[in-house]
């Protein structure tokens, strides 16, 4: 995520919630409260200090912090960690933030640590996956979310329409996020950041002079700092260069380059030194585009960040070939082209190739430039069939949809008129003194009309009953949600043992696809849907009747299997990789190797207290186990055989800054069918 928005919401909530300001009643806590306050506010000026000075508060307060202050340091870290250009670590601190406050019963900030994993999907141009997880996000808010939640929220919808290139929605949401925060004093750099993601809509609907505009508006807030600063130069610059004033936009890019120097922001001096490589290629002066996109790949590999690495190399490929230094340059260019190729960027591979092509033109390599065109070409046709298939299914998707609701706004409605009708029947019945035979008829006419609504009834029963199922079960894969899986928890102490054997146990196997986003990028989308939907079948078949496999979400499943024997468990996980794993999925597009990495627990928890809790803390057991296999080499699952510390001690250092409890936990491994590749 481009901008540093969490760190404003973490100065937000001392104001928005109860109970937020730390530990004001205790010493201690009042003192790492105004730590964190000073830290914030260093920040403004230098992220890398503020981070420094961040862990060592960290180091001092430790794991067993009240939570309030566990939570704001988190919370403050994960901003820092973007600033700094740490988006990875970013996310995973997210997931931390999650587990915290999930097992604090704290709604409002799942919701924040939610969000943060909508904007790592969207870096990984997950777009559809992203609205998704976004929809869940909406579903779970507390009934009066606070005014910060609602303006992070908006800011999301709009960053999800934005990256779909649906300009006018983007724009929608965060206008509404902008009002929301209208008449806040101290909102200034919220509200700019905001009216930075308006500019950035407005460029990329061809109205630079709007944007410019609105980056006047934003940079007119009192008190920015550095930080938001130099993002605001590097968009005003962005604009300024679409309205060819070619000389001042290179004068706002330096500015923002001495913004994000001063605030420490590495990954923003590498965006910005890749758009002044860009600018030179453009006018053809290749020995300055040289020099800029090797700063732009010194400041990239500084911040680990490899989508931005790449893009330096294939400025300075193109800077070298520019320069008639083909041999030098063409490493870089084909470099870019391949990661690309195997992350399935088809239309990027199309655009390098036909700068390639015109590099090689111009080098007078002729024959060399003949094969980049027609490499291009194919290149171009296979990425205009992609989008061709996601439009359609999108489309297809859409009309279903909206033929469910006007169905059973129909049928509810000729549910209404038939009740009026027979309303007015009665009453006729009543008021009428003709004879018998006139009763006769009226009645007759009551009773058609009676079972005509019958029907209705029957009809809109069924429909809502279906609406019931697809509540309770995936709509891709048929399988249960995580709204089945809870009521059955709500409802699994209260089951009796089955007397034939008191010592069964329940086991929990929480599985996820290996490389599937590889899968997608490969195949495509479809394609994933359809290993999607093959796996769930395999899975189902694999199990008995009574077991529950559910979707736990995106690419993750779960099988919660009650009353199974503690002896046979490493049987059922071996079968269960066995069923999926041992052929090839046929998909379409060709056959689509599938394995599982699986995380697997029995319930009662081995070696927990009764007191320890149950299911919840199983989970996190699991999915730690599922991360373990994943790290070792995935196509394998890790069964928890017993905790060599009590379960407080484990759960801990799970929510630790290196979450591993490797030393902590007894495992056991079953790995998966081997298959030549």
């Amino acid at each position: 995520m481009p901008l540093p928005s969490r760190l404003l919401l973490c100065l937000a909530l001392t104001v928005c919630l109860p109970g937020a300001p730390l530990l004001a009643a205790a010493p201690a806590g009042a003192l790492a409260g105004a730590e964190l306050d000073a830290i914030r506010t260093l920040s403004h000026s230098s992220t890398l200090d503020a981070l420094a000075r961040l862990e060592a508060l960290q180091a001092r307060t430790g794991k067993d912090a009240p939570y309030p202050l566990r939570r704001d340091l988190l919370r403050t870290e994960v901003a820092l960690r973007e600033d700094a250009g740490q988006p990875e670590r970013a996310y995973a601190l997210e997931r931390q933030a999650l587990l915290l406050a999930i097992d604090n019963n704290d709604p409002v900030f799942a919701a924040l640590a939610r969000l943060g994993a909508v904007h790592q999907l969207l870096d990984q141009n997950r777009t559809h996956e992203a609205q998704d997880a976004l929809a869940e996000v909406r579903a779970g808010l507390p009934q009066h979310p606070p005014l910060m939640l609602r303006i992070a929220l908006g800011r999301s919808e709009g960053d999800a329409f934005n990256a779909k290139g649906q300009f006018d929605q983007a724009l929608a949401s965060y206008l509404q996020a902008l009002t929301l925060q209208q008449d806040d004093p101290k909102a200034g750099e919220s509200r700019a950041q905001l009216l930075t993601r308006i500019a950035r809509v407005y460029i990329n609907i061809d109205h630079p002079a709007k944007a410019i505009e609105t980056i006047g508006q934003a940079l007119r807030e009192p008190g920015l700092p550095a930080r938001s600063v130099g993002r605001l130069q590097f968009t005003d610059a962005i604009a300024l260069l679409k309205q060819q004033r070619d000389k001042e936009g290179i004068a706002a890019f330096n500015n923002a380059l001495a913004s994000a120097t001063r605030a420490g922001q590495t990954g923003l001096e590498a965006e910005v030194r890749a758009n002044i490589a860009d600018y030179f290629l453009r006018q053809h002066d290749y020995p300055r585009a040289e020099h800029e996109a090797r700063l732009a790949l010194s400041a990239s590999e500084r911040v680990k960040d490899e989508n931005m690495v790449l893009m330096a190399k294939a400025r300075l490929g193109f800077a070298l070939m520019g320069q008639q230094r083909v041999a030098e340059g063409l490493p870089y260019v084909d470099a870019v082209i391949a990661n690309m190729e195997q992350a399935g960027a088809i239309a990027d591979v199309a655009v390098m190739l036909d700068e390639k092509g015109r590099m090689q033109e111009q080098a007078g390599l002729y024959k060399d430039a003949l094969a980049t065109v027609r490499k291009q070409q194919a290149a171009q046709r296979s990425g205009e069939r992609a989008a061709r298939d996601r439009a359609v299914a999108a489309l297809q998707e859409e009309y279903e949809a909206g033929q469910r609701t006007r169905q059973t706004d129909l049928l509810r409605r000729e549910n209404q008129v038939k009740d009026a009708e027979l309303r007015s029947r009665h009453l006729l019945q009543l008021l009428t003194t003709v004879g018998a035979l006139l009763m006769v008829a009226a009645g007759a006419v009551v009773l058609v009309l009676y079972r005509r609504s019958a029907g209705a009834n029957v009809r809109l029963h069924q429909l809502s009953s279906q609406l019931s199922y697809h509540a309770r079960h995936d709509a891709l894969t048929g399988l249960y949600n995580r709204r089945s899986f809870l009521e059955q928890m709500a409802v699994r102490g209260k089951r009796e043992r089955p007397a034939a054997d008191p010592r069964s146990v329940d086991c929990l196997v929480l599985m996820d696809i290996d490389h599937f986003k590889q899968i997608n990028d490969r195949w495509g989308h479809g394609v994933g849907d359809a290993v999607l939907v093959e796996v769930a079948r395999r899975l189902s078949a694999a199990m008995r009747d009574s077991d529950m496999v559910m979707r736990w979400g995106g690419e993750e499943f779960l099988i919660y299997a009650p009353a199974a024997d503690p002896a046979h468990v490493a049987d059922i996980v071996a079968r269960v990789l066995e069923g999926t794993g041992a052929t090839p999925i046929e998909a379409g597009a060709g056959s689509v190797p599938v394995t599982l990495s699986a995380g697997v627990v029995t319930l009662p928890l081995p070696g927990a207290a009764p007191e320890d809790g149950d299911w919840e803390p199983g989970i996190r057991l699991a999915d730690w186990a599922l991360y373990h296999g994943k790290k070792n080499g995935r196509n394998q699952a890790h069964i928890v055989t017993g905790l060599l510390a009590p379960l407080a001690s484990v759960l801990a250092a799970l929510d630790g800054a290196h979450a591993d409890a490797a030393g902590l936990i007894e495992m056991a491994c079953v790995h998966g069918p081997q298959r030549n590749t």
